[in-house]
């Protein structure tokens, strides 16, 4: 069967888009990016790969609006500007009801239907009505704490309790996502941030765990907890953009817990540090599934955030575009797996 080229739209073009455009120019096949958008005025008029910092030329020239995209008639987009419903579910709306596919990196559109009902429902029917698929995806939430864990139960005979540890060095990550982090405050103002809610720590965890008792069957006794503690810099901690001064937050240990029965059923520790191994972490993902036959994962080193989370979105793309309309998650779609030529995938 002689299939055209996937058209291809990009919105966001930051660590995470930006990645996974370069991956797409070097690394991938069988498509025609028909159009990229960005909030970055300065990178509007240039060349895409110019703007991603791509060693292969093509793609279009860089638009600031997303309609713009869409004007392109692509049929799945790569949405990835932001980490709450709250900002993105207008565009992820409008994509979805002119038909178009949308896989982002969203941490809450990965698992919505619970903390997001109200958002969730207004996707799943503008997705149902446009014939789009809707898909919220990365490394965590997306793969490690999800769908790699219930992979995993699969040769559990039964599983009593879940204990996952992620450390990841965040040195290079911009001053813009170590702010929403909680990195490079006060002690003091790092507990105000964290109370009024523009501390936010890593999104998803809520996401995870839901999504993984759903998949087992089992239904959580309320909310999934979390709790913070952050760690403060006695030296200097040297960033991209400069230093973090001593006596301020250099890193933080973020635990959520989602309740089965009255216990702890699920519990997932997360370190983000500037320098964690210098700090006595080392940046290892591990998984523990406790049981008559346990499961225990280490991968070391730690995943990568960005390349890992990147080429998630760019391999879900073919579940993706086979998928049935709808707000769909990982747990919908088979595993994503790299591929090559996107015009032959046998999934299309």
């Amino acid at each position: 069967m002689n299939r055209g080229p996937v058209r291809i739209g990009l919105c966001g073009l930051g660590s995470i888009g930006g990645a996974a455009a370069r991956l797409l120019l070097e690394h991938r096949t069988g498509f025609d990016i028909v159009g990229a958008a960005t909030k970055e005025p300065d990178a509007v008029g240039h060349p895409l790969h110019e703007v991603v910092g791509s060693a292969a030329p093509g793609g279009p020239t860089v638009v600031g609006d997303l309609e713009d995209v869409l004007s392109a008639d692509p049929q799945v987009i790569l949405y990835a500007t932001g980490s709450f419903l709250r900002d993105t579910e207008d565009d992820i709306v409008d994509c979805a009801r002119a038909g178009v596919d949308v896989v982002s990196p969203c941490e809450e559109l990965a698992f919505p239907f619970t903390r997001h009902a109200p958002a969730a429902a207004r996707i799943d029917t503008a997705a149902r009505e446009g014939g789009a698929t809707v898909l919220g995806t990365g490394v965590n939430p997306g793969f490690l704490f999800d769908s790699l864990l219930v992979a995993a139960t699969g040769v559990s005979w039964d599983v009593r309790t879940i204990r996952g540890h992620r450390a990841v060095d965040v040195s290079g990550f911009g001053e813009n996502i170590h702010r929403r982090l909680g990195i490079g405050y006060t002690p003091e103002e790092f507990e105000r941030g964290h109370e009024a809610g523009t501390i936010a720590g890593h999104v998803g965890f809520p996401e995870s765990i839901e999504l993984v008792c759903e998949r087992l069957g089992l239904l959580l006794d309320g909310p999934v907890t979390e709790r913070f503690e952050p760690f403060i810099a006695e030296t200097p901690a040297p960033t991209r953009y400069g230093q973090v001064p001593a006596g301020y937050t250099d890193g933080f240990l973020q635990r959520a817990t989602g309740y089965v029965g009255g216990d702890p059923f699920v519990q997932m520790d997360l370190v983000l540090h500037l320098r964690p191994e210098s700090a006595g972490f080392k940046t290892v993902d591990s998984l523990a599934i406790e049981g008559r036959h346990p499961v225990n994962l280490t991968l070391s080193p730690g995943m990568d955030a960005i390349p890992a989370t990147s080429a998630q979105l760019v391999n879900s793309i073919p579940g993706v575009l086979q998928a049935a309309p709808g707000l769909r998650t990982v747990k919908d779609l088979p595993a994503a797996g790299a591929w090559h030529d996107l015009q032959t995938h046998p999934f299309r």
